[in-house]
């Protein structure tokens, strides 16, 4: 009889009712730093739990208030996405030893397109085509939810590759830092500039100016140009104080992809990278790609031609 009581009491607490509130513990090992930003840095961490690695974003001590809300921002999106191409949030908490707040992501293997561009260097077009369709693709789902990433650039395009199969490769857009949600109404500092003046949409450059999910597109087409020629359209403002790059966004005109394209691409597709570019990037957002989906088209049209 003593024993049937025992068994059911194991079994009450087991059964969890609505509204009941349960502490949870989670352990992490750390393994090194996978790098660092201004609001926090992140590392490479072990879960012994899962027996899995993962990357853990801890919030640096010393940052203002606002910044302390755009991490938090940040982990609350991401823990809402369910896309092959954006990083899952796994969970959050706070370190029990140092009061840290922290969210855990998942841990990729593979490295960004940053790597593969610049100075000359031009990621093959057939390449560039499918990794712009993928985050094209993730920035479809992140905007119908009325969120802006608002720092598009190639350091946060990240081609993972996984440890048993080789021949899959996933695109995943990375940082959601400084992305506002369109549908919080809670006034941001009129005096911030958020994003890289490298790849900076014009209507950005203004503070707590109005934008939406097209600043994202002039940002990728930046990024896209950069890919396929292995330059930066205003390039020749890197090495000037960064009001001059922004200054281009706004007033300069860019010159077209095809100034340098290599003589093997044909006058079709440079045509058509032309005008893709020109549209993506227009100083009006009005004459850019109504949205992602629309520029995608366009672009898997590029990567079809001879």
């Amino acid at each position: 009889m003593s024993f049937d009581l025992e068994q059911r009491r194991q079994e009450d607490v087991a059964d969890l009712a609505p509204g009941t509130q349960i502490t949870l513990q989670k352990r992490f090992k750390i393994v090194g730093r996978l790098g660092e930003g201004g609001m926090g840095k992140v590392f490479k961490a072990f879960d012994p739990i899962m027996n899995r690695y993962l990357a853990l974003k801890v919030m640096k001590t010393d940052v203002p208030e606002s910044q302390q809300r755009r991490f938090r921002l940040e982990a609350r999106l991401c823990g809402q996405f369910m896309h092959p191409n954006l990083v899952r949030v796994l969970d959050v908490g706070t370190t029990r030893e140092h009061g840290l707040f922290w969210f855990a992501m998942e841990f990729l293997e593979g490295r960004d397109i940053r790597g593969a561009m610049g100075a000359g260097r031009a990621v093959p077009l057939h390449v560039a085509v499918e990794i712009f369709r993928q985050v094209l693709d993730a920035l479809r789902y992140v905007h119908l939810r009325q969120i802006v990433h608002r720092d598009i650039k190639p350091a946060n395009i990240f081609v993972s590759r996984d440890p048993v199969d080789p021949e899959l490769r996933l695109v995943k857009l990375l940082d959601f830092g400084v992305a506002k949600d369109l549908k919080d109404e809670q006034p941001e500092d009129p005096n911030l500039i958020l994003g890289d003046p490298a790849y900076l949409a014009p209507e950005q450059a203004i503070p707590n100016g109005p934008i939406d999910g097209r600043a994202d597109l002039y940002a990728l087409g930046m990024t896209f140009f950069e890919a396929v020629t292995g330059h930066h359209p205003f390039e020749h403002h890197f090495d000037e104080h960064p009001r001059e790059l922004i200054r281009a966004h706004r007033f300069e005109e860019p010159p077209p992809p095809s100034r340098y394209l290599a003589a093997a691409v044909s006058p079709q597709r440079a045509g058509a990278l032309d005008r893709f570019f020109a549209r993506a990037c227009a100083k009006d957002p009005n004459a850019r790609y109504p949205d992602a989906r629309a520029m995608q088209a366009d672009l898997l049209e590029i990567g079809q031609m001879a």
